[in-house]
Parts: C-alpha cells; sequence; structure tokens
C-alpha cells in the first residue's frame, strides 16, 4: 500500500514538473512574440512620425524653389534696367563728344565764345549723365567718386556679368530676404526620409515574419523538430531585424 502511494505521488510531481516546463516555455515564447511585436509597432509609429518631417522638407524645398525663381526674376529686371540706363549713359556722351568736336569746329572759325559754351554743355551732360547712372545703380558712387567730381572724357565699361553678381547679393541680403536658398538640400533630405521610411516598413515586415515563426513554433510544441527549428529561425530573424532596424533606419 505504502509502495503504491509512493509510485502516485512520484508521478503527480512528474506530471506537476512538466507542467511547469509547459508553463515556462510559453512564458517564454509570449515574450518572444511580444518583442517581436513591440518592435514592428515601434517601426511603424517611426515611420509614421518621420514622415511629417519628409513632407515638411517637401514644403520647404517647394517654397524656395518659387522665392529661388522669383529672386532669379528680380535679379535678370534688376540687370535689364542697369542695362537700359548704362546705354542712355553712353548716348548722353556720344552727344558730350559731338558738342566737343562741335566746340573745336567753332574755336577754328574763331566762334571762341561758342565753343566755349559747347564745352560747358558737354561737361554738364557728362556729369549729369554720370550722376542719373550712380542713382540708378549702374555705377557704385564710392567706386565712381573721381567721376562725380570731375567726369572722365571718355564713358566708363560696364560688366554685365558684375551687375547680376551685385544684384544677386543685394536681393539675398535685402531686409525681409529668405538669405541664401537651397531648395535641393530639403528636397535631398525630404527623398532620404522616405527611404527610411520604407526601409522601416521591411523591418516592420521582418519582425511580423519572426511573430509568424514563433506561433508556428508554439502550435508544434509536441514536435521538438520542428518547434526548435522554428524558434532558432524566430530568434534569428527577431535579433538581426531588431539591431538593423534600430541601427540603420530607426536612429539614422
Amino acid at each position: 500500500m505504502s509502495g503504491q502511494t509512493d509510485k502516485g505521488t512520484t508521478g503527480r510531481q512528474k506530471r506537476q514538473g512538466f507542467r511547469l516546463d509547459l508553463t515556462a516555455q510559453q512564458w517564454v515564447v509570449a515574450f518572444l512574440i511580444g518583442a517581436a511585436t513591440v518592435l514592428a509597432a515601434a517601426f511603424g509609429w517611426r515611420a509614421a512620425a518621420i514622415g511629417s518631417t519628409a513632407a515638411f522638407d517637401d514644403r520647404q524645398s517647394i517654397s524656395e524653389t518659387l522665392a529661388a525663381e522669383r529672386q532669379t526674376i528680380d535679379v535678370g529686371l534688376g540687370a535689364a534696367d542697369d542695362t537700359r540706363d548704362y546705354n542712355g549713359y553712353l548716348a548722353d556722351y556720344a552727344v558730350a563728344a559731338e558738342l566737343d568736336n562741335q566746340a573745336d569746329a567753332l574755336k577754328d572759325a574763331g566762334s571762341s565764345a561758342a565753343a566755349s559754351d559747347a564745352r560747358r554743355e558737354a561737361q554738364l551732360l557728362r556729369r549729369t549723365s554720370t550722376e542719373r547712372a550712380a542713382d540708378a545703380g549702374v555705377f557704385g558712387r564710392f567706386s565712381i567718386a573721381d567721376d562725380l567730381e570731375q567726369p572722365s572724357p571718355t564713358p566708363r565699361t560696364f560688366s554685365l556679368e558684375d551687375r547680376v553678381e551685385a544684384r544677386t547679393v543685394e536681393v539675398a541680403t535685402e531686409f525681409g530676404s529668405p538669405g541664401q536658398l537651397d531648395p535641393d538640400r530639403w528636397a535631398q533630405e525630404a527623398e532620404g526620409i522616405r527611404d527610411r521610411i520604407a526601409g522601416l516598413a521591411v523591418w516592420a515586415l521582418v519582425m511580423l515574419l519572426a511573430v509568424l515563426l514563433f506561433t508556428i513554433g508554439e502550435a508544434n510544441s509536441a514536435r521538438r523538430r520542428v518547434f526548435y527549428t522554428a524558434m532558432a529561425l524566430g530568434v534569428v530573424v527577431l535579433f538581426g531585424g531588431g539591431v538593423g532596424g534600430l541601427t540603420v533606419d530607426f536612429f539614422a
């Protein structure tokens, strides 16, 4: 009778131990499935979070592109105005040169007073034309200070490239200007974020694959070979996908 009792007690202990082993195994599988699920959700959350940043960068790129085009138009119109004003400056100098020629002819003809009047008129025309060109921005006042005091007999040269460059600096530094524009930088940042979003979506799918493997392993817990194979593959996928997703795209 005592032997039967000992055997019954031993059997109950084995069954209880077996149930404890199954419970621990189930806890491990549940933990792994939870970890993979949490990582998949984290990757999805991160993709949604940086998606708003990509949209902001796109808007910035479009805004700066439009602003850059407006600046280009303003610079082009300003340079065209400078060219037109310079042509007027050249025309005035051509008239002044003709007045000098007339003064020479009058002097040779013996009309000294008329010749002096013609030279004064020519000099006044050069001065007026130079001041008008300086006021229009064709020449900087500091750069032609001598001409403003005593206009040169020949016109100054004009560089359209220099004026375009100067106009560009003026537009970029004037009050209320957005400053140096670089729409390509915003576009590249937005493209990089979209690549990260695609990468995070892939890593989330990898986590779901790990969940699938763990589920297959749990469903085949009685078939030890299938169980251990599915669990081993799931752990590899979970570890590789988790580390890869966090280091490559999550915190990039």
